[in-house]
């Protein structure tokens, strides 16, 4: 007759010893997702979280495709961000394209109108922390759909770069949020303006001679509404102007 099989019984100290975790290493990125950014993009955008898209099918099976080195171009560990100017005829059409589906989707109306809503920050030391935190979650919206799509900077101190962005021009969408239709438009001013405003920047007194937060708050949030206000139309008025994609 066979011996009846008999586990150790295991000690206290491995009961209450937790056993090491095994994971597989991602091959890439997410563009930060996994740090804090996924929760933050899920409380604040939920409806995301039922949407099935091409990028979001293939996150979870990264690591078993054979072929992995060809995708790292799409799913990049961080967010290059490049001049506008600089941007190639495919990375403007990507980030449009981009664009386009967070609008179709109604992202982008939630988005406009939580800017809009009491809570935006302006006029205070925390626009540019707050608005930091709202441009990832716009950002994160789109790569949803490109998830090598990253938010440019439009460099307006440039003598070369201080009219409105040519690639955008024409692209005046209408934009429909929760509580109403917005299509966007624009007055940009004359070129001198923007030399001007850019004196505040890098002037004796400018922002960027100042030597605490506190003293760089007050220029910063005059030339952040300054910019809003050159280009006109939509962006001058804070309640819609995250509808125009040249935000």
């Amino acid at each position: 007759m066979p011996r009846a099989k008999t586990t150790k019984k295991p000690t206290r100290s491995e009961v209450t010893k937790p056993r090491k975790r095994e994971t597989a290493a991602m091959p890439m990125g997410e563009h930060g997702m996994r740090g804090g950014h996924a929760s933050l993009v899920e409380r604040n955008l939920p409806s995301l979280a039922d949407s099935m898209t091409f990028a979001k099918m293939i996150r979870p099976n990264l690591r078993f495709l054979p072929h992995i080195r060809d995708l790292r171009w799409l799913f990049q560990d961080l967010c290059d961000r490049k001049d506008q100017a600089t941007l190639t005829d495919i990375e403007k059409s990507r980030y449009l394209c981009a664009f386009e589906m967070i609008n179709n989707d109604g992202t982008l109306g939630k988005l406009v109108d939580i800017h809009a809503e009491m809570h935006m920050q302006h006029t205070n030391d925390r626009l540019l922390p707050w608005h930091r935190v709202f441009v990832l979650l716009f950002e994160e919206a789109m790569h949803n759909y490109h998830p090598d799509v990253c938010v440019p900077y439009w460099d307006w101190t440039r003598t070369d770069e201080q009219h409105f962005p040519d690639w955008l021009a024409t692209i005046t969408p209408t934009v429909t949020t929760p509580t109403r239709t917005i299509t966007v438009t624009r007055a940009p001013g004359p070129s001198a303006e923007l030399d001007s405003i850019t004196s505040g920047v890098f002037g004796p007194s400018g922002a960027m001679s100042q030597t605490t937060y506190g003293d760089f708050t007050g220029p910063i949030n005059l030339i952040h509404g300054g910019v809003h206000v050159w280009v006109g139309g939509t962006m001058s008025d804070a309640s819609v102007a995250a509808a125009d994609p040249v935000f």
